[in-house]
């Protein structure tokens, strides 16, 4: 059978479009599918109470650590070593002061961590100098509201840094972060450039985690790093703010914690001042 010629071009026009939307469909989905969604939760593994009260030994790996942030600190395992993640690598504090990059398979006991996104800048300037309790009221003055949770980068370059590790502990683990944490390893430096990463809680947070401010610092040539005891700088710290309004928490699903005594109770207390300045 023949069809007239204007029969025959409408017909393949229209084929020709359906084609057309086709590939635009398939190339919007191509599309769709690189497009990476980063969570903007505040990613929070062992409640602080089960650190506080000696579950030292955990499942979290680095691996899995990566897929909830890429900026964080926390503890390794059996208190070997503090964490410091910037930029997507967890680095390990060890007791000594040595600095490594944490393996995929490494596990973690205790962690905060989400993946940064600046939402809003400040800096912090002084005539003379600025320390760590000169950063947190900075910070308190700088954020839209104490109600939120918060995740920090600063970097700058400091007079003096002084930073505290953790000692490696063997099960069956007798003392806990009470005794522990007066006695750490200290690590100080002078004139030391690097990125303090932070995280901020609200006081209702109570003993799941660590309420307020807590910092830990990794310097640019990976030689200092661990908890911010105290520091002083005399330059302009440039601090970027990540508000955070989705808290996740994850337990540790082994025995120890499951019989574990959530009996004692600890918070950071004010650091000792720093005397190296």
């Amino acid at each position: 059978m023949k069809y007239p010629n204007t029969f025959f071009g409408i017909l393949m026009l229209l084929v020709a479009t359906n084609c057309g939307q086709k590939q635009d469909q398939n190339k919007s989905v191509a599309v769709e599918k690189t497009a990476i969604t980063k969570p903007d939760t505040y990613y929070h593994y062992s409640i602080w109470w089960a650190f506080v009260n000696k579950v030292f030994d955990a499942d979290l790996s680095v691996a899995e650590l990566k897929t909830k942030g890429d900026t964080g600190l926390g503890s390794f395992n059996l208190l070997d070593g503090e964490m410091v993640m910037v930029d997507g690598i967890a680095y390990r504090v060890r007791e000594d002061g040595t600095i490594s990059e944490g393996a995929d398979t490494d596990k973690i006991v205790y962690a905060n961590a989400g993946f940064f996104d600046e939402d809003m800048q400040t800096e912090l300037t002084s005539k003379g100098i600025v320390d760590i309790e000169q950063l947190k009221s900075g910070l308190t003055a700088a954020l839209p509201s104490t109600n939120f949770f918060y995740v920090f980068k600063i970097k700058g370059t400091f007079d003096y840094m002084k930073c505290g590790g953790l000692t490696r502990q063997e099960p069956p683990f007798e003392e806990g972060l009470d005794v522990l944490i007066p006695n750490r390893p200290v690590f100080e430096g002078n004139n030391v450039s690097g990125t303090i990463v932070g995280f901020y809680c609200p006081d209702f947070i109570g003993n799941i985690n660590v309420k307020g401010f807590h910092f830990h610092f990794i310097s640019d040539d990976k030689k200092l790093g661990g908890h911010v005891m105290d520091f002083k700088s005399s330059t302009t710290l440039k601090v970027g703010i990540d508000k955070k309004t989705d808290y996740h928490f994850v337990l540790p699903d082994n025995t120890d914690f499951e019989n574990v005594s959530l009996e004692r109770e600890f918070q950071y207390k004010k650091e000792t001042p720093a005397t190296n300045q």
